[in-house]
């Protein structure tokens, strides 16, 4: 090489002609060229090496890199410890995940083992925030990009959603976070603990199994075998075994899923399936409600309150308050409560019934209820207090604590004991604790049915039980033997008798004919009957009128009438006036008092005293004392007593200074005399030791 430089640098001319001329300054041009020789010979070398190395370099770079992407191992069973590890995953550019570990243990297998690891794994969109691993220990399979992290593990799933556990599993593929052991999540103030939870990373679903337990920041409490949670859609289920309790009450089910709020995740609706059972308190603890039922929808408040509940399927609704129990039942049963938890409105449906009280239930197809107390029905419905039963429609029904109201505007049908009634409107009060009805008023075309009467009137009011009806408006009542007219009757059952008023009218029947009373009041019951006013009584052959009546038996043939006050009567042909009379189909006997006035055809009997005897409804005897007067067509007699004789026709007039007088045959005086016929004849009958008189007037004819 030198040579070659020789050469090059001085042609061979030159070489012979000036050989020792250039000598000198060939030595020093040499010297300089060897010594840059010694600095770019090195160079050259290292350049000529470096090209080679360079290229081996970026090929290596590039196999390194593509190790990287397509998950090339790195060499197995590798030991060595790193302080201040930290890596990431990339792949098409975007990164998958960065690890941060305060210690590096090297490989196991294919598995890298970190301490004090904290991994951040990036969403698939750019717009999702990534997620946040912390644990004690980690172990990282280069070839599924899967973690396990071991020891006081803490994740954050988002922004809202933390978990706390001993084991944690991390899987690319799947993008899920699985905690194997219990573990306990926190989200707004919400901790829930379970045996596992898996969290899927891409859909936001969040599985909790295993003994699964929950506290709200309201203070309510969840447990359940099994619950998701989806708060992208903002719902969760929970299955086997859910029990949720919050500040007024408690919800027990087999299945249930709740609807929530967006951002707070706080329940908007609460379904529970499967033999559901619950209570509810009201904030200000009055009043309890149990309710059982196939299922069950609860709509929350935002302080945590039910405002309405849906059941379905056998459902059951029982209100405790104070003594106060009622139970609601019927396929479906939807109820309304106030912000204090208070139950404003209350309504079954299908087959509803109510039990608002011992022996009081309601039965109806639909069946409402109100905070005011009050009870509605819309259809056919049966209301039961006691013995007493309504059938009718569209009920209204006010509860208060001591009196339960009721009313409907719709014809309803009351049965209470033995006695059945109707009416276009009825309206009622009934003692809350015994059911005894204290007061029914029926109205519009009202009728009635007893083992005693049947009537109908337009309008009836019940009292005392039920024993005591008014009638009012035309009243009519009947029984197998007369029926009973006027303005107003009252009915006493439990008495059996009876009191009306105002143009009153009475027809009896028995077997002799019928007995009319017309009076301005009467009242009565099985043994007597008590007229007053303007009294007026017919039978027959019988009349008799008075201000007062009192009659019994007339139902039979054996009546009884004791009747005063300006007394009138005409009796089998006697017509007579007195103050007071006795009459007797028994004794077959009239007996007047008081200024009496008696008349038989032409035979005019005045006495305070007079009786009057029958025999086969024929007058057989009238009987005058006290000091009568008799008139007999002309012939006018007094006496101490009179006595007419149906068989002789014949009135005997007895007594001291007893006389009589005609225009033809004077005056006759004596102890005993005769008044025959039609005054032909009078004859004197004189006992021992006493003096007839006998005066004729005399004749002026000559």
């Amino acid at each position: 090489m030198y040579a070659r430089l020789s050469r090059i640098a001085f042609p061979s001319s030159q070489r012979r002609g000036g050989c020792d001329q250039t000598m000198g300054l060939e030595r020093v041009f040499i010297h300089r060229l060897v010594r840059v020789l010694r600095v770019l010979l090195p160079l050259v070398v290292v350049g000529l090496a470096a090209v080679p190395a360079w290229n081996y370099l970026v090929r290596r770079a590039q196999k390194g890199s593509e190790s990287i992407r397509s998950g090339t191992q790195l060499p197995r069973n590798v030991s060595v410890h790193t302080e201040g590890f930290t890596f990431s995953r990339t792949e098409a550019g975007r990164t998958l995940f960065t690890i941060h570990a305060k210690s590096n243990l090297g490989l196991k297998g294919n598995k890298g083992v970190l301490e004090d690891v904290d991994v951040i794994v990036y969403g698939s969109r750019e717009n999702e925030p990534p997620k946040k691993i912390r644990g004690r220990q980690c172990t990282y399979d280069q070839e599924t990009n899967d973690f396990q992290f071991d020891g006081n593990v803490e994740a954050q799933l988002d922004q809202k959603t933390f978990v706390r556990s001993e084991e944690l599993i991390y899987t690319h593929r799947d993008r899920t976070v699985v905690s194997p052991q219990r573990a306990t999540v926190k989200q707004l103030g919400t901790t829930g603990h379970a045996d596992r939870v898996e969290y899927a990373l891409e859909s936001g679903l969040l599985k909790l199994d295993g003994h699964v337990k929950i506290q709200t920041a309201e203070h309510a409490e969840v447990e359940t075998d099994s619950a998701l949670f989806q708060q992208k859609e903002n719902w969760t289920t929970m299955t086997g075994g859910v029990s949720v309790k919050s500040q007024n009450g408690w919800i027990h089910g087999t299945r249930g899923r709740a609807e929530l709020v967006p951002e707070t995740y706080k329940p908007k609706t609460i379904t529970v399936e499967g033999d559901v059972t619950a209570e509810l308190r009201s904030q200000a603890g009055r009043e309890l409600w149990k309710v059982r039922a196939a299922w069950m929808e609860s709509a929350v408040s935002s302080n945590g309150t039910a405002e309405r509940v849906k059941t379905r399927g056998n459902a059951e609704v029982e209100k405790i308050s104070g003594e106060t129990h009622q139970r609601l039942t019927g396929s479906e049963i939807d109820a309304l409560f106030s912000e204090k938890g208070e139950a404003e409105i209350i309504e079954a449906r299908q087959n509803a019934r109510m039990v608002f009280g011992p022996d009081q239930t309601l039965e109806s197809n639909v069946i409402r209820s109100d905070a005011a107390g009050s009870v509605q029905t819309f259809d056919t419905s049966t209301l039961r207090l006691g013995d007493s039963t309504i059938q009718g429609r569209e009920f209204m029904i006010q509860n208060a604590e001591d009196i339960v109201n009721f009313d409907t505007l719709r014809r309803a049908d009351l049965k209470s004991g033995d006695r059945l009634s109707a009416a276009d409107h009825t309206t009622a009060r009934f003692d809350g604790h015994t059911n005894m009805l204290l007061e029914l008023v029926q109205s519009g075309n009202f009728q009635f049915r007893d083992p005693q009467y049947q009537g109908r009137s337009a309008t009836a009011r019940f009292e005392e039980g039920g024993a005591v009806v008014i009638l009012e408006g035309a009243p009519v009542v009947t029984d197998s033997e007369k029926r009973l007219e006027a303005e107003q009757i009252r009915l006493n059952q439990r008495e059996n008798s009876f009191a009306a008023t105002k143009n009153v009218r009475i027809v009896t029947k028995n077997s002799g004919g019928q007995v009319l009373v017309k009076a301005a009041r009467a009242e009565g019951n099985a043994e007597v009957m008590r007229y007053t006013g303007n009294v007026q009584l017919w039978r027959e052959d019988v009349f008799i009128k008075a201000d007062r009546l009192e009659a019994a038996g007339h139902e039979k043939q054996n009546m009884r009438v004791h009747a005063e006050g300006n007394v009138q009567s005409i009796l089998q042909a006697v017509r007579a006036t007195s103050e007071k009379l006795d009459y007797d189909d028994t004794a077959s006997s009239a007996h007047y008092l008081g200024n009496v006035h008696a008349q038989k055809q032409d035979m005019i009997l005045e006495s305070p005293d007079v009786t009057v005897r029958f025999r086969d409804n024929n007058v057989t005897e009238i009987t005058a004392v006290g000091g009568v007067k008799a008139t007999r067509g002309s012939q006018r007699g007094t006496g101490e007593r009179a006595v007419y004789d149906a068989a002789t026709d014949t009135v005997t007039l007895s007594g001291k200074n007893a006389q009589v007088r005609d225009q033809e045959h004077g005056l006759t005086q004596g102890a005993r005399l005769v008044m025959k016929k039609n005054g032909d004849t009078v004859s004197v009958e004189s006992g021992i030791g006493e003096r007839t008189l006998t005066q004729h007037p005399v004749s002026n004819n000559k």
